[in-house]
């Protein structure tokens, strides 16, 4: 019965406006409403949240000079995905490269999650930064071995196949992804904004590709959550910040660590 009163108040989610409900508050009614296994899966859709975020401040905080009591202060403060700090992956917060903290992540989603949800959503987003990390590896003249080394962890995926065919225009993944041409395209755009704007499309494709039959399912909520981080990310889009970021990313040197 929670779930079909929490789905039947749910707001109508459209692609082309902002978001009509705060995730905030979607967590909360969440919260108060769920429990057994349906809750335990929307706290493992948080934990993805709660990573990412966590990895973002951090990488924010190096760009700008900041150390590891920076970025800890930056975690514990700024966050807004609705997880404790003391919930999170212990090797979450230590130094560690940030492809293999998201690598590492996905992996464990895989085996913890009790959907085929979840377990989807992972082996698309690491397919996804895969193909993307190849592409613009590939834009800024990178060999297919520099591309391994950034890929290397617990995950088998897209990467043995992209090695095989790294001089071919799709990657050898043509057949694989029906997304590859639109993700190449957009990666070759110089307007970050439209690019994102692409690559966030894509993901919301996927995900009502991956809707139930059953609506008043975890699913749906699951769905929804990811929907409604994709509409407030783009409501809070500075395109200026943006080109900064991405300009002193591109500068690093290659010991900073960090990829795409």
């Amino acid at each position: 019965m929670s779930l079909v009163y929490l789905i039947t108040g749910l707001p109508p989610l459209r692609r082309d406006q902002p978001p009509p409900l705060a995730r905030a508050e979607f967590v909360r009614r969440c919260r108060d409403l769920l429990d057994g296994p349906d809750r335990a899966e929307l706290e493992l859709l948080l934990r993805i949240e709660a990573v990412e975020e966590t990895v973002r401040l951090d990488l924010e905080v190096r760009l700008r000079g900041g150390d590891a009591e920076d970025a800890l202060s930056a975690i514990i403060t700024q966050r807004r995905d609705g997880a404790d700090v003391e919930h999170l992956p212990e090797w979450l917060l230590r130094p560690a490269l940030q492809h293999e903290l998201m690598r590492r992540h996905y992996f464990e989603l895989t085996r913890a999650a009790r959907t085929d949800f979840l377990r989807d959503w992972a082996n698309f987003r690491v397919d996804m930064g895969e193909v993307t990390t190849a592409a613009l590896a590939k834009q800024q003249g990178l060999t297919g071995d520099a591309f391994l080394e950034q890929m290397l962890g617990s995950f088998d995926a897209s990467a043995p196949v992209i090695i095989r065919h790294w001089e071919e225009a799709d990657l050898g993944l043509g057949r694989r992804f029906h997304w590859l041409p639109t993700v190449l395209e957009a990666l070759a755009d110089d307007d970050l904004t439209a690019m994102s704007k692409t690559l966030h499309d894509v993901a919301w494709e996927k995900l009502d590709s991956m809707q139930p039959l059953e609506l008043f399912s975890i699913e749906t909520l699951l769905g929804t959550y990811l929907k409604l981080r994709i509409l407030e990310r783009e409501a809070s889009w500075d395109a200026e910040a943006g080109a900064d970021v991405l300009s002193r990313i591109l500068k690093l040197p290659e010991e900073a660590g960090l990829t795409t």
